[in-house]
């Protein structure tokens, strides 16, 4: 006579939560049947993922990655400047400039300066203006207007 135990809600959650992590469905039923004192499938990828992550700080990124980043930053930093020109930019732009603050960073294609938050965000609108931006295509993701304008205009 087989046991089985319907997934409760918050198995199901937890379960989907390792399975973002990567981890197989194979694994997430084993782990779902092991004790509770055991360390959980998520905790030991995250382990895992963090210690790659300090050991990288100091690695060099390999050539082929280097450029492959550098042109990702020119290609959003193309998208910006052209994106101050378009509506969605130019909004962004008059929205910071209106909101006033310490001038700490620059707002692409303008004479704005305001606190470095506002101008992260009038810097992403207008590097996804037009939609010339950085597309990867796994994630279905636009990193590049999210994270270049978060590091560019201090100064």
């Amino acid at each position: 006579m087989s046991h089985h135990q319907p997934w409760s809600r918050r198995k199901l959650l937890k379960g989907s939560a390792i399975l973002i992590a990567g981890i197989s469905p194979c694994r997430l039923l084993f782990a779902a049947q092991a004790s509770s004192d055991a360390t959980p499938p998520a905790a030991d990828v995250t382990a895992k993922l963090a210690r790659y992550m300090v050991a990288s700080r100091s690695a060099p990124l390999p050539p082929d990655v280097a450029i492959a980043c550098k042109n990702h930053i020119l290609d959003t930093l193309g998208a910006m400047l052209s994106g101050s020109r378009m509506r969605p930019g130019q909004l962004a732009t008059a929205y910071v400039k209106g909101q006033g603050g310490t001038p700490q960073a620059s707002v692409v294609g303008s004479n704005v300066r305001t606190t470095v938050v506002n101008a992260a965000l009038a810097n992403a609108m207008c590097a996804h203006s037009d939609e010339t931006d950085d597309f990867e295509p796994v994630t279905k993701a636009h990193p590049g207007s999210s994270v270049v304008p978060a590091g560019v205009g201090n100064g």
